[in-house]
């Protein structure tokens, strides 16, 4: 009776196998900070489509209402963003995305009350705010016609999130302190061309600074509707100044 040799099985060597393990950790090694740094793009990018969003959206409601900016609401209270939503042309359900930015630091909590068609005055969470300037808190805000430099000078921007507050983000960007002050914000001495201070760009406690969260920039929205990224310590007092 004839017989057929038996096929033999050649299994890996200790050599191959540490080398075709080595090639995988080379080729993650590659791929992992690639597509990191992909993903922190892609967010860069959604962020900034948000702020243009919401400065459109200002702009079209200053156009309806002879010029003025919306109120920012008093304390907390996040009414300039639940006046800005129904100027925001996306689907209900995406209204409150726009108002958080998706590289965030640190989760933001939803809230028990979110804002929606049914609950118009729910909150909205928020990872941007405005400069305290054109929308003092608890005051009136400013007509569009006051700030000499339209182009210029930003209206809304991403903000230091609060832990100690679901990670949301103060309503107004008041420090430094020329985004807040009425006299300051409108010119005074200051120079122009001089740089704005960024030195508590930290996520903590209730940090009414601008965020560079993008790879050492943030994002911000200008008075006329442009959007505009910013590097750290290149932000100007002329974009901030509203009346010189």
């Amino acid at each position: 009776m004839k017989t057929h040799p038996r096929a033999t099985s050649r299994a890996f060597t200790l050599i191959e196998l540490l080398t075709v393990i080595a090639i995988i950790g080379i080729l993650a090694a590659i791929i992992i900070p690639t597509v990191a740094s992909v993903r922190q793009t892609a967010q860069a990018s959604v962020c900034l489509s948000n702020v243009r969003q919401i400065a459109l959206a200002a702009t079209i409601y200053a156009n309806d209402n002879r010029g003025r900016l919306p109120d920012a609401g008093a304390g907390t209270d996040p009414l300039w963003a639940r006046t800005l939503a129904t100027y925001i042309n996306v689907p209900a359900s995406q209204k409150a995305s726009i108002f958080v930015c998706p590289g965030t630091s640190i989760p933001v909590e939803e809230t028990t009350n979110p804002y929606g068609p049914t609950n118009p005055t729910g909150d909205i969470v928020l990872t941007y705010g405005m400069h305290a300037g054109l929308m003092p808190r608890g005051q009136t805000a400013l007509l569009v016609n006051q700030v000499k430099r339209p182009s210029e000078v930003i209206l809304v921007a991403d903000m230091c999130q609060d832990p100690n507050n679901k990670g949301w983000t103060p309503n107004s960007i008041e420090q430094p302190s020329i985004f807040a002050s009425q006299s300051g914000g409108r010119g005074g001495s200051a120079n122009l061309e001089d740089f704005i201070s960024t030195a508590t760009d930290d996520d903590t406690g209730n940090n009414r600074w601008m965020r560079y969260r993008h790879k050492s920039r943030v994002n911000v929205g200008m008075v006329d509707g442009r959007a505009v990224s910013f590097a750290k310590g290149q932000v100007k007092n002329r974009n901030v100044i509203i009346g010189e």
